[in-house]
């Protein structure tokens, strides 16, 4: 088993890195500065040159609560749009997704 985790320097994704650590499960952690969620040929490419992904978790998210009306497309991409490309690439390379949202 091999897990990416999107959003890793967040509070969850940090939480994650540290469940997997201890259970000893391999995986791969990506920032919002390494991998943007809402380009898809960006996330093939991730997937692409890290074989073996069976899960991908996501933990970004945009949550600027105060500020997603103003900011709408952003917050858009991020919690729309960028899910809908991991089920994507989870479908193509048949893997498990879990994303967690607010």
């Amino acid at each position: 088993m091999q897990v990416l985790i999107t959003g890793a320097n967040g509070q969850l994704g940090i939480a994650f890195r540290k469940l997997l650590d201890r259970m000893g499960v391999d995986y791969v952690a990506m920032t919002s500065k390494e991998l943007d969620i809402t380009r898809l040929e960006q996330l093939r490419k991730i997937v692409n040159e890290n074989k073996g992904i069976s899960h991908i978790v996501n933990c970004a998210a945009y949550n600027h609560v105060d500020k997603a009306e103003e900011d709408w497309k952003t917050a858009y991409l991020v919690n729309g749009l960028g899910p809908r490309n991991l089920a994507i690439v989870a479908n193509e390379i048949d893997a498990e997704l879990v994303h967690y949202s607010t």
